[in-house]
């Protein structure tokens, strides 16, 4: 049967008002078009959702494998560069001096007057020792280490001795004792071969070496004289001469006295030439002269 669409719209009408009187009343409604509608169109929306989680969580996942990566790096640069500030200071260590301690510097520091006062006490020099001047006239003792006789010294001839004292001055000694002193013979007269005279031996001191082994100038002279034997020596050659006078006259009875005369002067001056006087100083003998010229030595 055909429907009237004029009346259609009232019948909806009519229809819509009977089910809300239903529901006020208590009785179940009639399905409405619209809940039964929404149910399938909210299902292609959730299928259509589905796929994005699994897309999510694998992006997740590697952003978190990234940053992983990332903070791993980022750890063995730290380690890289710690470790060649290491080498660095190592290597600074080795090539630069050591430094000095914070203990060592405090007690540097903190006595700066004492420091100060020993560098200045030891950086003034010392006033060299005054040297000690002997005057000339000054005595000096000397012992002789040899012998030294007229009979046998020849003029130029050196011997040696040593100090039998000190030689102090103002209180300061000069020269200790047992110092070595040398010389020469300047002047010799023997009386085995000179007539007459007096025996004289002449000694001239020119050396003085010191403790130190330095040897310094001096000049002193010494002289030792024997016993005059002009009278012996006279007598000789008188009795030599009349001895060979007896002998000459022996010898030739014509001309004996002038010839023994010759021959006993000859025989008189050879005897006294052999029985003459010596000046002899065995060795330790002291002896003690003046010096001519003063002589300076360092001070001690």
């Amino acid at each position: 049967m055909p429907v009237n669409q004029s009346k259609f719209p009232a019948l909806l009408l009519l229809a819509t008002v009977g089910a809300i009187a239903v529901a006020g009343c208590g009785g179940k409604s009639a399905p409405e078009p619209a809940a039964t509608s929404a149910p399938e169109s909210a299902a292609p929306a959730a299928s259509a959702e589905a796929p994005a989680v699994p897309d999510a969580a694998a992006e997740l996942d590697a952003r978190e494998k990234e940053l992983a990566a990332r903070e791993v790096e980022l750890q063995l640069k730290e380690r890289e560069l710690d470790l060649a500030r290491r080498e660095a200071e190592l290597a600074t260590k080795q090539n630069a001096p050591k430094a000095a301690s914070p203990a060592r510097i405090a007690s540097s520091t903190a006595k700066p007057a004492t420091s100060t006062a020993s560098t200045a006490s030891t950086s003034k020099p010392k006033a060299p020792p005054t040297p000690i001047n002997v005057a000339a006239g000054t005595q000096l003792s000397a012992e002789l280490t040899s012998s030294l006789t007229t009979k046998t010294a020849k003029v130029g001839d050196r011997f040696q001795a040593r100090l039998a004292s000190d030689v102090v001055v103002d209180g300061r000694r000069a020269a200790a004792a047992g110092s070595a002193v040398q010389g020469s013979v300047t002047e010799v007269i023997s009386g085995s071969s000179k007539i007459g005279g007096t025996p004289m031996l002449a000694l001239a001191f020119d050396g003085l070496t010191l403790a130190s082994g330095a040897t310094v100038p001096i000049s002193g002279r010494f002289v030792q004289q024997g016993k005059s034997e002009t009278g012996k020596d006279t007598a000789k050659i008188v009795g030599g001469a009349a001895a060979g006078a007896v002998i000459g006259h022996q010898i030739d009875h014509d001309k004996g006295s002038v010839i023994g005369g010759i021959l006993g002067g000859a025989a008189g001056v050879a005897a006294a030439q052999k029985t003459g006087g010596e000046v002899e100083l065995p060795a330790g003998t002291v002896v003690t002269f003046a010096l001519d010229k003063p002589f300076e030595v360092s001070g001690n």
